[in-house]
């Protein structure tokens, strides 16, 4: 590893209270991703510890039940109705609308005002990587930035050039970079040449779900959950559940989530002859996110890229087995699930049907997933984030 994990060796003991400007596009009800969920659960968590968050967002509310947290919305500055895309707009919509509220977003952050106390501007991903760095030089603090995913990743290798810069603005101007697993972190320094001394790790983290009764409710079904884009690998999902099918007539395969691929994916099916095996839920809210996980016997995320996969730890937390390509940097935290190269279609129809055969190996792996998705939560990703601003605001005074 070419860079430290988050808070290594800063003898760092400052309890002072900080305040953060952070800023990202998403925040829960509004989020079709991870981004949503992390900026909801770690804003949330640093107000626990004793910190003052001031989240910065396009949307206008109300939001999530965070205590403590304070918000302040784009959408004030806006003619009323504007529409602002999700975080996760497929690529080939992108274009002058979107990216005119994004560089409005960016202005406006640029510009704050009544934050001449904050400490550190904490930017995630590429949306607001411009106004934050504005205003952090503005202010005279450090800024700090996540990378949850890249341009890269999301494009498989075609990036956008107007958001490839964004996010290189945000890499070079970073004081310290937090990337959500190590091999993210390695892309960053190889593809955005982001200095390694800066980039620090801090990994996602779920809520640990209260363990289900053995009420005798049969665990029918095969689950992909996650949004619908070639990055996901959900065509991979469908081969190899065209291969399982015929040997296990009761069981069902679940495909929940939105994105461009829906309909070509809905005409996979049927061309594979398990039209009628496939069950697609579209997008689908926590209640039925829940009980999906409960009816699961197997949950797979077969990513071609994956920086992290926080879907596949919350299917583990709710002690469902799992598998997960070799390219997610969920299996950097978990050793229970199985890893399969993305492309081996093969190879993930013999793992589920392993798991579906055989009860006693899927309860264990089950309740394995259980214990190791939730050994470390959020608070500990919160007391880690916190390490990486204080190492920030110490090397930013050492260069004064």
């Amino acid at each position: 590893m070419r860079f430290a994990p988050s808070g290594a060796g800063t003898g760092l003991v400052s309890l002072k209270r900080l305040t953060i400007l952070m800023a990202g596009w998403e925040y829960p009800p509004f989020h079709t991703g991870g981004l949503g969920v992390h900026c909801y659960e770690i804003s949330r968590e640093l107000a626990r510890l004793g910190h003052r968050v001031v989240f910065l967002t396009p949307f206008p509310g109300p939001f999530a039940d965070a205590p403590g947290v304070e918000f302040r919305t784009l959408s004030e500055c806006l003619p009323p109705g504007t529409p602002i895309p999700g975080a996760y707009t497929p690529a080939e919509i992108y274009g002058p609308r979107f990216l005119d509220v994004v560089n409005q977003y960016n202005d406006w952050i640029a510009h704050l005002t009544d934050v001449e106390d904050a400490d550190v501007v904490h930017v995630h991903d590429w949306f607001g990587t411009v106004g934050c760095r504005a205003l952090a030089r503005r202010l005279g603090i450090p800024l700090v930035m996540s990378v949850h995913s890249t341009e890269y990743d999301r494009t498989l290798g075609h990036p956008y050039a107007p958001i490839l810069e964004r996010e290189r603005i945000g890499i070079r101007a970073a004081d310290r970079i937090i990337a959500v697993s190590r091999q993210l972190g390695e892309q960053l320094i190889t593809l955005y040449d982001a200095p390694p001394p800066r980039v620090r790790v801090v990994y996602n983290a779920v809520r640990p779900v209260a363990p289900e009764l053995d009420d005798g409710r049969l665990r029918d079904v095969v689950l992909y959950l996650g949004r619908l884009t070639r990055m996901k690998g959900p065509d991979t999902f469908l081969r190899a559940a065209a291969v399982v099918a015929p040997a296990f007539p009761e069981i069902r395969f679940a495909v929940a989530g939105e994105g461009p691929e829906y309909e070509h994916l809905i005409a996979l099916a049927a061309s594979l002859g398990i039209g009628d095996r496939v069950l697609f839920f579209g997008k689908v809210t926590e209640a039925e996110r829940a009980a999906l996980l409960r009816d699961a016997a197997v949950f797979v995320l077969p990513s071609v890229v994956e920086p992290f996969g926080i879907a596949a730890l919350e299917a583990m937390a709710a002690g469902v087995p799992t598998i997960v390509s070799k390219t997610s940097g969920v299996g950097e935290v978990v050793r229970s699930a199985f890893q399969v190269d993305f492309w081996d279609v093969d190879e993930f129809a013999s793992r589920i049907s392993e798991l579906l055969e055989y009860p006693h190996l899927s309860r264990e792996m089950g309740d394995q997933a259980r214990h190791e998705a939730t050994e470390a939560g959020w608070a500990e990703r919160a007391r880690q984030t916190v390490d990486v601003y204080r190492e920030a605001i110490r090397a930013r005074a050492l260069r004064r």
